[in-house]
């Protein structure tokens, strides 16, 4: 057969191109290209080592194709992401791992639709894929690396690659990006990067929604790293080195496989198409484009076990059992007990779901729940992910203890679980941050464990105290924190309301922090978005400046009223959150977070009037209360102890249109109850004395 030239490149479709018929051209072959014209003479380093790997491959094909030893490659994956969706979860990675044994192995399910004529030549290749358990130092690692960079969207040029690479001669590097180089996937063929100068470009790219099945991906684009890892390990298309799958001349071509009939390549599922010399068309190949692929030939697993046994590309040293136990492909060390869960504020008798993060080699897991309840075994489906329920209000330390039958690892988070009962607060809930911090009113999700949400006396839209995020210096870029309410009982309560107030600006040039507020009617179980705030568009109140900002007047501040207005949020498990995620800009303020709505059914709300804040709330001193009238009318301003005594007359008589600011007497401790008359109209606001 023809010995084909290194330039080859790869061809992918997308989806829902493929339905009508169009094609995601791979970048590989304008990409390989430019690194023949990067440096001279490249070209013909390259097809010398395409020579000796085609001389090795015969010699292995006549000597060792009966060879039935599994091969392992240890695997890493470099997430290159810049906070967007191609910041794929680990899960995702682990189904893609397992697919591509899968498919090497010839243990997909659909191994047996392959069509007839080619059921005796399906090969299990005999080579597996695994996650490595050591870095390059030897130090202990997930075998994902995460990396946050604008590249994600150029993953077609080589700076990407230069952002992190392990060496080749150890793992196979598979970087995941947000753009291929306007394809699904592409990789280098061995002899193309066997100098080691080349050493780095060496691995696969892929694009984020083509890895694996699940998360950001589908099973219709599953087969891609398959694909690719067939190119790392020398396979061409079954139409030969060719940029036009379709194309008559292709007959002409070969992919240099014995057991692969001529095709012109296709991009679309045609089982019983005759393209060439007569003969049917192996459609169901991996190397073709057809969307359903599922299978190996018996050749071309061994030119893969070829190259991979071959010094070319340094293919031969991965695979040895000094490397396996070096990368921790052997004998995964037990390093690392962590964990996450589904949510961290529930109510009483809610479930909350544990999901293990440790590693490695894990076979049996420990969990205290910190409530009395202690779970332990040894099966994956019932004690590596389990779910817990909480019966009592309170706060709950969460411990795992894992191990690997030989060595265990424990982790503790304090106070991790925070478990209330439902409606344990009314509406009309105001809170200008003037008291202590932190409190019962609001949990802090610290996802990075660094700065978060803090209470500063430096900036305030009312009273001398709000709530800041240092987000000025952070370089964590894309962490988020995110500020919980507690639980509100709004089951019996019509026009119920949420306000706030915020200061940021932006760096210059500008970024692009974010806010997004959201509620919740069962307790955090579920979450609507209801509203979104930006840097580069609705979330400034002030002018750009890249010091230190500081709001040092109301006129820096902005404020809004949301409306909760839906039936599902109207519950008494009602729950509102604030999440910030920082992306490079400037500090982050909030003030008087209100939660207000009618008294109860049948009783009038006050129109015009609206109460801007009480703080301190709680108090060890008197109290401010402040009101905006929208017009003027006569108003009574009561306050009322825990058994409905009045103990304080605050204002009864004329009030004008605008803003009045009241002073409260510090009263014994306990809940009290500011209750403002108008007419018919009525509303009240729960304050507590200390």
């Amino acid at each position: 057969m023809k010995i084909l030239s290194v330039l080859a490149g790869v061809l992918i479709t997308t989806t829902a191109l493929a339905q009508v018929n169009e094609v995601y051209w791979c970048g590989q072959y304008a990409a390989q290209q430019k690194l023949f014209e990067s440096r001279p003479g490249l070209s013909d380093e390259a097809r010398a080592a395409e020579e000796e790997l085609t001389a090795y491959t015969r010699w292995y094909e006549s000597e060792r194709e009966g060879d039935e030893q599994i091969y392992t490659i240890p695997v890493v994956f470099h997430i290159i992401h810049n906070n967007g969706p191609e910041n794929i979860s680990d899960e995702q990675v682990y189904n893609a791992i397992e697919i591509m044994t899968r498919d090497f192995r010839k243990q997909n399910a659909d191994i047996n639709f392959v069509q007839p004529e080619f059921q005796g030549i399906t090969a299990d290749c005999h080579i597996e894929f695994k996650l490595a358990t050591r870095d390059p130092q030897g130090n202990c690692h997930s075998g994902i690396n995460r990396v946050q960079s604008t590249l994600t969207y150029d993953g077609g040029n080589h700076a990407m690659k230069q952002l992190i690479n392990w060496p080749r001669s150890k793992y196979l590097n598979i970087w995941v990006c947000h753009d291929a180089g306007d394809a699904a996937g592409f990789s280098n063929y061995p002899s193309s990067v066997a100098s080691s100068w080349e050493a780095y470009l060496d691995g696969i790219v892929v694009r984020y929604d083509y890895v694996g099945s699940i998360g950001e991906s589908n099973e219709t684009r599953s087969r891609t790293l398959t694909h690719e890892a067939g190119h790392w390990l020398n396979l061409r298309h079954l139409w030969g080195n060719s940029n036009e799958p379709g194309d008559p001349n292709n007959c002409n071509l070969s992919d240099d496989v014995a057991d692969t009939p001529p095709t012109i390549g296709h991009t679309s599922c045609i089982l019983r198409a005759h393209t060439c010399d007569g003969t049917l068309d192996n459609v169901q190949n991996y190397m073709e484009y057809s969307y359903c692929s599922n299978m190996f030939t018996m050749g071309q697993r061994a030119r893969m076990r070829a190259a991979l046994t071959s010094s070319v590309a340094s293919r031969n040293q991965l695979i040895t059992q000094q490397n396996l136990i070096a990368t921790g492909v052997i004998n995964p060390p037990l390093c690392s007990a962590k964990f996450i869960s589904d949510k961290k504020t529930v109510c009483a008798g809610e479930e909350v779901t544990f999901m293990d993060k440790s590693y490695h080699g894990i076979i049996a897991w420990s969990w205290n729940f910190g409530d009395g309840v202690i779970l332990e075994g040894n099966d994956p489906n019932i004690h590596k992910n389990p779910t817990h329920v909480y019966q009592t209000p309170g706060y709950y330390s969460v411990t795992l203890t894992v191990t690997n039958g030989t060595d265990s690892e424990t982790v503790t988070y304090d106070q991790y679980i925070r478990v209330q009962e439902p409606g344990q607060i009314d509406y009309n809930f105001y809170e200008s941050f003037e008291g202590a911090w932190p409190n019962e009113y609001f949990t802090v999700d610290n996802q990075d464990n660094g700065i978060t949400f803090e209470i500063t006396p430096t900036a305030a839209y009312s009273g001398s105290k709000s709530l800041k995020l240092r987000n000025h210096g952070n370089t964590n870029i894309g962490n988020k924190d995110v500020l919980y309410t507690a639980i509100f009982d709004l089951s019996n309560v019509t026009n119920a309301q949420l306000s706030y107030k915020w200061a940021y600006t932006n760096k210059i040039p500008s970024t692009n922090d974010q806010l997004i507020i959201s509620f919740s009617g069962d307790c955090g179980n579920t979450w609507d978005i209801r509203r979104t705030r930006d840097g580069l568009s609705n979330l400034m109140t002030a002018q750009p400046t890249n010091a230190q900002f500081t709001p040092t007047s109301t006129d820096q501040w902005s404020g809004e009223i949301l409306s909760i207005g839906f039936d599902h949020w109207l519950t008494d498990r009602f729950q509102a959150r604030f999440e910030f995620e920082g992306r490079g800009g400037n500090n982050f303020y909030l003030d008087d977070i209100n939660i207000t709505g009618d008294f109860p059914v049948g009783v009038k709300e006050i129109k015009p009037l609206y109460a801007l804040g009480v703080y301190p709330n709680p108090s060890q001193g008197d109290m401010t209360l402040e009101l905006l009238m929208e017009n003027s009318d006569h108003v009574a301003i009561d306050l009322y102890n825990s058994v409905g005594q009045a103990v304080e007359n605050i204002w009864t008589g004329h009030l004008s249109g605008g803003k009045h600011v009241f002073q409260m007497q510090h009263q014994a401790a306990g809940l009290y109850t500011i209750v403002i008359k108008k007419g018919e109209h009525i509303g009240i606001q729960k304050v507590i004395f200390e």
